[in-house]
């Protein structure tokens, strides 16, 4: 397309290329952007069926460093930063509107007080987000949005992890539906299958991902992870304690041809601030063992790694 828009121009004389040029600009941007839109669609829609090879980064309640957590803007930072997928907290109000605040209460990202659930969309309306990960920050100008607003943010630009935080699975899927973004949004739960099929009988028709702590799997962890398999997840998430832990699970979520998620959030057996210190000794051991989706409060650094390290994860076609 590009050497066409090249040849076009080519028999134009010299004095007429700037009008030339704008006339093009004028034409291109329209089925150019369309072009675009579609390929990264396809692109991030591969992502999140299966391994294809890449390593997927997941911006913990979005890329909140410099803007709020759970925002549009946070949302839009990774998606200028090229970041995969956002994990996103979504909440419902007093009146059943969904929106996004990863607290019971507005306390800490917000300038003001109470249990989100006791709130009106109206009373969150005249809330500002604090920046960062509030905790006494500054105000912003940012706001709560709604679960639908961020959808549509995101649609056709990035991944969408939904960390529910209501009950309510139906009208969260009622919103994912309307918008029209199934294929681009990813669902979990910590349960056991049966309590996921009581709660959402239509698991099976979404990406899905289980929870999975190594306590709970320590002593039979191929039972655990078969246990999903009527329900065919993506990828499984999986709370390690121990390292040594780790490579254990490579071979049976390799042998499903799904993605290996770990989370390097601080604290955690494999954590954000030594990586950034020192991200062979974090991210760089979590590739060597097959873990291919990073969930991380720091993904411009994890990006940059593995663009670094030319890092890149298997490949597999699910059965």
């Amino acid at each position: 397309m590009r050497g066409v828009f090249k040849s076009a121009l080519a028999s134009v004389p010299r004095w007429g290329m700037a009008v030339a040029a704008a006339i093009c600009t004028s034409l291109w941007p329209a089925h150019a952007h369309a072009e675009q839109t579609q390929s990264h669609r396809e692109v991030l829609e591969r992502h999140l069926a299966g391994p294809d090879g890449t390593i997927m980064i997941v911006a913990h309640r979005a890329c909140w460093i410099g803007t709020s957590e759970n925002s549009i803007a946070a949302i839009h930072a990774c998606i200028t930063a090229g970041i995969d997928m956002v994990e996103l907290d979504v909440r419902m109000t007093s009146d059943g509107v969904l929106v996004l605040m990863h607290d019971a209460t507005v306390d800490r990202m917000t300038e003001g007080t109470g249990q989100l659930s006791d709130l009106s969309w109206a009373q969150l309306q005249k809330l500002h987000l604090r920046a960062d990960r509030g905790h006494g920050t500054p105000l912003t100008q940012n706001r709560i949005p709604t679960f639908e607003d961020a959808l549509r943010a995101a649609k056709d630009r990035i991944l969408i992890n939904i960390d529910a935080k209501t009950d309510r699975i139906e009208d969260i899927l009622a919103v994912v539906d309307k918008v029209g973004s199934r294929a681009q949004v990813l669902f979990k739960a910590e349960a056991p299958v049966d309590h996921i099929r009581a709660k959402a009988p239509w698991i099976d028709q979404v990406h899905f991902q289980p929870i999975i702590r190594q306590p709970a799997m320590q002593k039979d962890p191929a039972a655990i992870i078969a246990s999903y398999d009527t329900i065919g997840p993506v990828s499984y998430e999986i709370d390690i304690k121990d390292q040594a832990f780790t490579p254990v699970l490579t071979p049976l979520i390799d042998a499903r041809c799904a993605r290996y998620w770990i989370d390097t959030l601080a604290g955690r057996a494999y954590d954000d601030d030594v990586a950034i210190r020192d991200p062979d000794r974090v991210w760089g051991r979590l590739f060597a063992h097959g873990v291919n989706a990073i969930q991380t409060d720091a993904p411009l650094e994890l990006k940059a790694y593995i663009e670094r390290t030319g890092a890149k994860a298997r490949s597999c076609s699910p059965p």
